[in-house]
């Protein structure tokens, strides 16, 4: 059987159309990390900033310790940009090889004893806080992903996800 003219013609455009479609990659939704919850002992202060940078200032608690204590520190990081709110924790601990909390403390405390990555590096999830004497000063948390773990100064490493500022008063 002969193929005609135009036989020939619709078969080589099927040919192309079926080699020249792609599969097209998911679209990885984008999260917008604008919570964070800080869990001192039996409280928990919240940073939040939902409508992101340059909008309304961000609701910030005034975290209020009690001196000569230590405290366990559990950290939960959530996108209220969606509804219901995305939790977005388990996926951080997922990837905690990637991820660091770093803590800078300023005023009569300290923050030590951070949970630990799959490569015994610091990763910072959990923590213990110790307070001394009555002050008044602030805890820096920022979440850095790829960071260097080895660095002097990690948070000047990878990239900042997170960059927060809670007022501290220990009375």
């Amino acid at each position: 059987m002969k193929f005609n003219f135009l036989s020939k013609i619709a078969c080589l455009g099927l040919i192309t159309v079926v080699f020249s479609c792609k599969k097209e990659e998911p679209v990885q939704e984008q999260e917008n990390l604008n919570v964070l919850k800080i869990k001192i002992g039996a409280n928990t202060f919240t940073w939040s900033d939902t409508d992101g940078a340059g909008g309304v200032a961000p609701k910030i608690d005034t975290i209020r310790l009690a001196p000569n204590t230590t405290f366990d520190v559990e950290l939960t990081v959530q996108d209220a940009s969606k509804s219901p709110v995305v939790d977005a924790t388990p996926e951080i601990i997922a990837e905690k090889n990637d991820h660091l909390f770093v803590y800078k403390p300023t005023g009569n405390f300290t923050v030590s004893t951070l949970s630990k990555d799959g490569n015994s590096k610091d990763f910072g999830q959990t923590a213990k806080l110790q307070t001394v004497a009555t002050s008044n000063g602030s805890l820096q948390i920022i979440l850095k992903h790829l960071p260097d773990k080895s660095a002097s100064d990690p948070s000047k490493t990878g990239e900042t996800d997170l960059d927060v500022l809670f007022p501290v008063v220990i009375k």
